[in-house]
């Protein structure tokens, strides 16, 4: 029988069949992904404000970028803060046709389809931008077909609702705030800052077509790592924009002839400004967003659902009281004075038996601070099992097993599982005698070398170190705070964390309470030895102390004493009082550290760190009124609400007329005093007022300064705290161990060691008239003082002069 022909009608219907299935097939699906069928889809307020990644942003008082705190370094902002040339070449390399579709482009669904099906997909790949934001949500890549076609449809559904939620501009900027420019550049804001060290809404046309370039693949474009690939992208990028009509063919040929100018800024914490303040405050808010109302064990700072903040996500935007000028001068004036002081510290511990360390210390004392050394390093906690090599997990995370006659430290972490052989116990230490490459700190720059690591320790402890910190005395404000030399080698700070004897910047605690007891600036007390007694204030021998110059016999003033900073002078005041009136005396001033209520407090053997002391000495320039030191004024939400503003704690510590005749008499230490045998005019900080030399170039300052040197035991410690009307700022100098010192005092006095620091930053501020710091003298009460200042009303006057200064 004769097979019948179908029908035209059949066959019509058959082709719409054929035509129509897929069209239907990718209906359904796309139905049924919108509908949650094959999972949850992320919600719009997770692409708008993905509150999870922002880094938070530290701010200096006067609005500069100071640092962030980030898992990853991103940061938000809004389009009309992205120069245009950005979505200009964006949208011309990336979707020419953006603006006419509303999510997906139909032009090119043949070709993303066929791509999804043979796994041939790439970044961008005929994807429209808004697509590519979708995707940025999937972290996770699919596995197989099937995944990688239900993700394609999840973007198209995502990419549609944005679409219809908001606007083109929006939707760039969210794309440009969320793209990954790797070096930890995340965002648009924080790759305009690393690669090109400028603002986003300030970039060029060629520097927004080389980010821009990255887009395709940020690894094989990086203009970092592999500049000629990145130079041929953006050069595409700019034929684009040739083509869409953005630019003149002109212009296209003359960019196109240019090199890529790469800025790159390294983001770390150890780069930028203050790093050691930064960590402080890190661990500060670290403190202060976790701590709870102990009878509700909510947050005291919370979100209004009721969790705690994260620096790390949150993007918080926390201001400063630090003023990024002041930190730039306090941060020169330590890398001038420090590397030229550190030739000389070489240059005089190089003749001790065995440099860095003195040679009143003991081998055994020297072996002692080498083993401890040792045993603190992340090599002796790997040896030792206290730490996995791979993945640096502590603690319980490692364990010893046996194995086939092995002992074995195996690491329990579920993304490790690192396993590595026990050594033998003798062979651990002499493995830090061996040589091995390293790099080590310079002056000029790190240098690479090769050093056994007991030889690193010994070069380690050999650098000097200091603290600085300086703060307004009215407001509290910390303005510049220097924790240390350099953050990547010596990341221990010295402003807070440290505490060193204070040595002879105790000393103004005794003559205040001295002058608050009734007694005269101009009372006048013998020059001579002065001794406590075995049994005194629990004293198991009598003790004595002795001027640094050894002379004694005459009667001075006590503010010749205090200008001077003799020990004999302080040690008769301090017999005047007991020990816990000195003591009580500095806590009202803020010193907080644990004092010891013995003799030798009189010069200065307590252990205060430079935050204390600076707080201290600003009571005296605030007029008597103690003034909390701060350093943060407010915190606010990624959404500019503030959620915390800090006013300082304050107090009434001494009489204004009380802090008044502390700063005349402190300013006898560098204005220098009459007095002594001769009747000569000497202070221990007097090399201030001297000329401008080759040898000092930091002398010459003549404005209003009142001041406080200070020298410890074996001079281990140099001091100076100087005060002027607006800023009261303290520097501490020295070597990481106390046996690691100068050999001698002419270069171990604080005069020597810190004040410079102090001189070279204040010629700085001075010199800058932006920052309005006061040259005028101090303001003097109002109405009758109740004290004689002038010592020369009793004492003859004597015509020589002698222009020098003793050692403190």
């Amino acid at each position: 029988m004769e097979k019948k022909e179908p029908s035209l009608f059949k066959r019509l219907l058959w082709l719409w069949v054929f035509l129509l299935s897929p069209i239907v097939g990718i209906t359904g699906l796309f139905l049924l992904v919108s509908s949650d069928v094959f999972g949850p889809l992320p919600t719009f307020e997770e692409l708008a404000s993905p509150v999870s990644n922002l880094a938070s942003e530290v701010y200096t008082a006067d609005q500069q970028l100071l640092g962030k705190y980030y898992r990853e370094n991103r940061s938000s902002i809004n389009y009309e803060d992205i120069s245009p040339w950005v979505s200009i070449a964006l949208v011309s390399t990336e979707d020419e046709r953006y603006y006419g579709h509303t999510g997906i482009d139909f032009w090119a669904l043949p070709r993303v389809i066929a791509g999804v099906l043979m796994g041939t997909t790439s970044k961008g790949g005929g994807s429209t931008i808004t697509q590519q934001l979708a995707k940025m949500l999937f972290h996770d890549r699919p596995q197989g077909k099937l995944q990688r076609v239900l993700q394609k449809f999840k973007e198209w559904v995502i990419a549609v609702r944005l679409e219809r939620h908001y606007t083109k501009q929006e939707i760039i900027a969210m794309y440009l705030n969320r793209f990954d420019f790797i070096h930890t550049a995340v965002g648009i804001k924080s790759a305009s800052q690393i690669y090109f060290n400028t603002t986003a809404d300030s970039l060029s046309i060629l520097e927004s077509a080389t980010l821009v370039g990255m887009a395709k693949n940020p690894v094989l474009y990086d203009p970092l790592r592999k500049p000629e690939n990145a130079l041929m992208r953006r050069n595409v990028v700019l034929g684009q924009m040739l083509r869409n009509e953005q630019i003149s063919e002109e212009v296209c040929d003359s960019l196109r002839a240019q090199p890529i100018d790469l800025k790159f800024q390294s983001v770390g914490h150890a780069e930028g400004m203050a790093p050691h303040f930064r960590e402080i405050m890190r661990r500060q808010l670290g403190k202060m967003f976790n701590e709870k109302d102990p009878n509700t064990d909510q947050y005291i700072l919370r979100k209004p659902d009721g969790s705690g903040y994260d620096i790390y996500r949150d993007g918080l935007k926390v201001y400063t009281t630090i003023d990024s000028r002041l930190q730039r001068y306090a941060e020169k004036a330590v890398s001038t004075h420090l590397k030229n002081l550190q030739k000389d510290f070489w240059r005089d511990i190089k003749r001790n038996k065995n440099p860095p360390f003195h040679n009143t210390m003991r081998d055994h004392e020297v072996e002692s601070i080498i083993q401890s050394a040792i045993r603190r390093t992340s090599k002796y906690a790997v040896l030792t099992g206290k730490e996995c090599a791979n993945c640096g997990r502590r603690g319980d995370f490692v364990s010893q097993i046996e194995r086939n006659d092995s002992s074995l430290f195996v690491c329990r972490a579920s993304d490790c599982h690192h396993e590595e052989l026990v050594p033998e116990p003798d062979s651990i230490l002499p493995q830090f005698y061996k040589p091995e490459k390293m790099t080590v700190f310079s002056w000029a720059g790190d240098i690479d070398t090769v050093l056994s690591f007991v030889d690193f320790i010994k070069y380690q402890k050999s650098i000097l170190q200091t603290g600085m910190m300086s703060m307004d005395p009215h407001t509290g404000f910390i303005k510049a705070w220097v924790g240390g030399i350099d953050y990547k080698h010596f990341a221990y700070d010295h402003v807070q964390q440290g505490k060193r004897q204070v040595g002879s910047t105790f000393k103004p605690f005794v003559y205040g309470l001295a002058m608050q007891e009734g007694m005269s600036p101009c009372k006048k007390v013998p020059n001579i030895k002065y001794t406590f007694y075995k049994g005194e204030y629990g004293l198991l021998k009598d003790w004595t102390p002795q001027n640094s110059d050894g002379e004694y016999g005459y009667d001075v003033t006590l503010k010749y004493g205090l200008a001077n900073s003799m020990n004999t002078i302080t040690a008769w005041l301090f017999k005047q009082f007991s020990p816990q009136a000195v003591i009580n005396f500095a806590k009202r001033l803020g010193i907080e550290s644990k004092i010891a209520p013995v003799p030798a407090l009189c010069l200065g053997i307590a252990d205060v760190s430079v935050y204390e002391m600076v707080g201290a000495y600003s009571t005296f320039a605030n007029k008597g009124i103690w003034t909390e030191p701060i350093f943060i004024s407010r915190i606010e939400d990624k959404d500019g609400n503030v959620i915390l503003e800090i006013v300082p704690e304050t107090r009434e510590a001494m009489s204004e007329q009380l802090a008044y005749t502390m700063i005349d008499m402190l300013k006898g230490v560098v204005d220098a005093v009459r007095g002594g045998p001769e009747g000569k005019k000497t202070g221990s900080g007097m090399r201030l007022r001297s000329q401008m030399s080759d040898e000092r170039p930091y002398q010459g300052i003549y404005t209003p300064v009142a001041g406080k040197t200070g020298t410890t035991q074996n001079n281990s410690d140099g001091w100076f705290i100087g005060i002027t009307p607006d800023l009261v700022t303290g520097v501490w100098v020295g070597a990481e161990d106390r046996g690691v010192h100068f050999r001698t005092t002419y270069y171990g006095q604080g005069a020597n060691m810190a004040l410079p620091v102090w001189a070279y930053y204040m010629k700085d501020v001075y010199k800058d008239e932006s920052l309005k710091i006061s040259k005028e003298d101090f303001e003097a009460p109002e109405g009758q003082l109740g004290v004689e200042l002038d010592c020369s009303k009793y004492t003859e006057t004597i015509s020589n002069f002698r222009d020098d200064e003793f050692n403190q």
